[in-house]
């Protein structure tokens, strides 16, 4: 059944908490740490303190590392649709992937049908992960290492760190300007849990198609949506 008649259900609320949480976490994990590798920056140090920065860095690394074990135990269903997608790569998605590049100069090519997530999503998925995976292990290693951990591990946890901080940083801005300039229909359901049905059809056909096999929603109610 469609919202207000326009609207196709997405995603849990809690799911949609655990996004904000996660990208608001990382974004002040960025922010806390930018003194450190540029002069810069260093006037955060004059208005808060470098002490005040560290404590914010940790207290915001407890937030990106519990947020996904929160979403597990609270967004079981969303969680794994969404792993279950991530490694479910094919044909399809590769197309995808390969005329996407032309839409962001106004071009909108003959596209397959996408499902839950579409190609470009489930590379961020997986991209996420490990950069997730990178930032936590470094992370940990340097926060609780000393003494236990050799000095040379140690040292090459500090440009893994920065790395997977870098490339996280650029994936999400093209991450919201994706959300935001290019697909803000997008954005609706990470607010409200929902997607316009003219905007799930043309970029989630697929999976629209099983929600009328499976009778979540009605064709004609689809159609007259969008």
């Amino acid at each position: 059944m469609l919202i207000d008649n326009r609207y196709v259900p997405r995603h849990q609320k809690t799911f949609t908490i655990c996004h904000w949480l996660n990208g608001i976490s990382f974004l002040m994990l960025f922010l806390t740490a930018l003194p450190l590798y540029s002069d810069t920056f260093l006037f955060l140090y004059n208005i808060f303190g470098a002490k005040t920065l560290q404590y914010m860095h940790r207290f915001f690394a407890i937030i990106f590392i519990l947020t996904p074990i929160f979403g597990l135990l609270s967004a079981r269903k969303g969680y794994a649709t969404m792993i279950k997608e991530a490694f479910s790569f094919g044909r399809d998605d590769l197309i995808f992937l390969l005329k996407f590049p032309v839409t962001l100069i106004g071009i909108e090519p003959k596209m397959p049908k996408q499902g839950f997530y579409n190609g470009g999503e489930k590379v961020n998925i997986l991209l996420q992960m490990c950069i997730w995976a990178a930032l936590v292990c470094s992370g940990a290693i340097l926060w609780f290492g000393t003494g236990v951990v050799d000095n040379s591990i140690r040292a090459w946890m500090i440009p893994i760190h920065s790395l997977a901080a870098g490339i996280g940083f650029a994936a999400a801005l093209a991450h919201i300007y994706l959300a935001v300039v290019q697909n803000p229909d997008s954005l609706h359901g990470m607010t409200e849990g929902s997607i316009n049905a003219r905007y799930a059809v043309h970029h989630h056909g697929a999976w629209v198609d099983e929600l009328i096999k499976k009778g979540k929603v009605t064709k004609k109610e689809i159609e007259q949506a969008s």
